[in-house]
């Protein structure tokens, strides 16, 4: 039991190692075609660290055997929950860390307002259409209701990378000028070894991530708890790595947009093409437990979304909520209450 444990958290730093490859080459990516950081973060960061939870659920359906559906659908609705939580306190603490350190002035979190508004109320959209299909297909059963809300997901999404690519660049946004493969390989920043570099990430993620499902179902069978409660706590914790320590790193470069862009797309991607893949290849039975996780990843946007209307500018303490929704969350999951 140990040592699957310490496995599964090899295969946590195998992820680890692959979001910090790809999230250079998005840096290289964007200042190549000039994208503003709302896009190069919400597009390129977000989908591409993105992938564990996009291949996680396929590979389960593959190769998770009896327990493939849980763990899909674990990685699909955890995603979005550990993000509007977790990830987001994590960015908060940082922030109010590097302030009493000396590091900045204020708790302020300095983002691209009009570009995190719209992600947000994309993805408070997208959620509030899931939960009213997740209670119709409870009620009729009819396999075509989750059929036409994919379809509605997919289209959605489309429109939500038409509207990111038009956000404009803000004031005094620059790009890293450190590349991996000029570092350690001697090859040239090129557009070619970005990409390069970008998909050698990307094959670490997925390599990862697949290593991540078999010690999953080790565990989880060793501990003897619902696949699908685990699935939805630490599934997450493992696909969101590469958010989370983006948006960390980015944040402690005081690059708060790319940071929260980052997380703010990949949401608006899982809630929607992420979702998609649920609907259109598992039963979709959604239970408690699922049901609460979709209403606090939820009642988190709508908080972070108020925040920004009525203050017009994130603050660090407000985000800290997320953290407290995700312990409730935790504990009521694991039976302690």
């Amino acid at each position: 039991m140990i040592l699957e444990i310490f496995e599964l958290i090899g295969t946590i730093i195998v992820i680890l190692i692959g979001c910090e490859l790809f999230a250079n080459s998005v840096e290289h990516i964007g200042r190549k075609f000039a994208l503003s950081h709302a896009a190069a973060g919400s597009l390129l960061a977000a989908v591409g660290t993105a992938m564990p939870e996009t291949i996680i659920p396929i590979l389960a359906l593959l190769f998770g055997g009896e327990h493939g559906e849980d763990i899909s659908i674990g990685a699909i609705l955890g995603a979005p929950f550990m993000l509007l939580t977790l990830a987001i306190c994590l960015v908060a603490v940082t922030v109010l860390v590097m302030k009493f350190t000396g590091r900045r002035d204020t708790s302020d979190i300095n983002v691209s307002i009009p570009a995190v508004e719209f992600d947000l109320k994309f993805f408070i959209a997208a959620f509030v259409f899931i939960l009213i299909g997740a209670f119709a297909y409870n009620e009729f059963q009819n396999k075509l209701i989750n059929y036409f809300l994919a379809g509605f997901l997919i289209l959605l999404y489309i429109y939500y990378i038409k509207i990111t690519l038009s956000h404009d660049a803000e004031d005094n946004e620059t790009y890293s000028e450190f590349f991996y493969l000029a570092k350690y390989f001697y090859m040239r920043p090129t557009i070619t070894n970005v990409y390069i570099q970008a998909l050698l990430g990307l094959a670490v993620i997925i390599f990862g991530a697949k290593l991540f499902i078999g010690y999953l179902i080790i565990v989880g069978a060793e501990i003897g708890i619902s696949m699908l409660v685990l699935s939805l706590l630490i599934t997450p914790i493992a696909t969101e790595l590469p958010e989370k320590y983006n948006s960390i790193t980015w944040t402690l470069k005081k690059k708060d947009t790319l940071a929260f862009a980052n997380i703010t797309g990949a949401v608006a991607f899982q809630s929607t093409l992420v979702v998609s893949i649920g609907l259109l290849l598992t039963e979709w039975n959604l239970d408690a437990h699922t049901m609460m996780n979709i209403f606090f990843a939820l009642l988190s946007g709508i908080i972070i979304f108020a925040t920004l209307k009525i203050k017009k500018k994130l603050y660090a303490e407000p985000l800290l909520i997320g953290g407290i929704f995700y312990i409730i969350y935790v504990v009521v999951s694991l039976g302690v209450l």
